[in-house]
């Protein structure tokens, strides 16, 4: 049965005919046709982002599917489980009207992604480059609902406008989370607070995927009076998402090129106190 917390990337591997019924679905959902882009978009995103990212309906995506596998497929099974994603903002935010130029950075992904390649990493590098105060704005032909959460787990906020067909999307650090827009503060603040307990885990020398397989197994040992301190070799991207989902948020700081301290702990256990 497919569910709506299924990545795409485990749905095509066990389903590669449904490629066509997702296109048969929705228009944006042609991508997966591209390998390059099935390899690496559909690895981050579940059915239920990508029903947002698509417009449609999550109830209607999921029944599709599941009666293209099985026509005898029960809805109400697994109706009770399907979020419906709410990702536009009907308040704009009032600073956006006054931002001057130099304090927006502009990235429009939408000729890389007609080049049948990925954008993370050209997004991630802009992330890296933005000075105090500036704003990250991006132009997608689609809303990239699974960038919100790997960024809010970097301290931002986003505010999306759609204009005729293209997504408008402001990512921002509010002046109230100047902990986390500074990672190394952060790693001193939180060593400083309420924590009890600091478990620490050196993943530099394992091979990809193992580092993000320990770090997710060492999860369970985490409570509320205890963090995790990650070293890692470089800045695990891919990891963020993975935290979100499971309820933890992530601090790093950049000590040397290969050189990476993360710091896990659970959502607002030291932030809020």
């Amino acid at each position: 049965m497919i569910t709506s917390d299924m990545k795409i990337s485990q749905i095509l591997r066990d389903y590669p005919e449904l490629i066509a019924v997702f296109v048969r679905i929705s228009p944006h959902f042609k991508k997966l046709e591209n390998k390059f882009l099935r390899k690496t978009l559909a690895s981050r995103v579940n059915l239920n982002q990508a029903a947002a990212v698509a417009g449609i309906n999550p109830q209607e995506l999921i029944s599709e599917l599941n009666k293209s596998i099985n026509p005898r497929f029960d809805m109400t099974l697994i109706n009770k489980e399907i979020k419906i994603e709410e990702n536009l903002v009907n308040d704009k935010p009032g600073f956006i009207e006054n931002l001057s130029d130099d304090k927006i950075i502009l990235l429009d992904v939408r000729p890389i992604l007609s080049l049948g390649k990925d954008p993370f990493l050209d997004i991630m590098a802009k992330v890296k480059e933005l000075k105090s105060e500036q704003v990250l704005v991006i132009l997608n032909s689609f809303e990239p609902v699974p960038l919100y959460s790997v960024l809010a787990n970097k301290g931002f906020e986003h505010w999306t406008e759609k204009e005729n067909d293209v997504y408008k999307v402001y990512f921002f650090k509010p002046k109230e989370n100047q902990l986390k827009s500074n990672p190394r503060q952060a790693e001193n603040s939180l060593t400083e607070m309420n924590f009890e307990n600091v478990i620490e885990l050196d993943v530099r020398e394992l091979p990809p995927p193992e580092p993000m397989m320990k770090i997710l197994e060492t999860l369970s040992t985490i409570d509320e009076k205890t963090v995790l301190l990650v070293h890692h070799h470089r800045e695990p991207m891919m990891l963020y998402s993975k935290l979100e989902e499971r309820g933890f948020s992530a601090v790093t700081s950049k000590i040397n090129e290969n050189y990476f301290k993360v710091l896990i702990f659970r959502k607002d256990t030291a932030l809020d106190e």
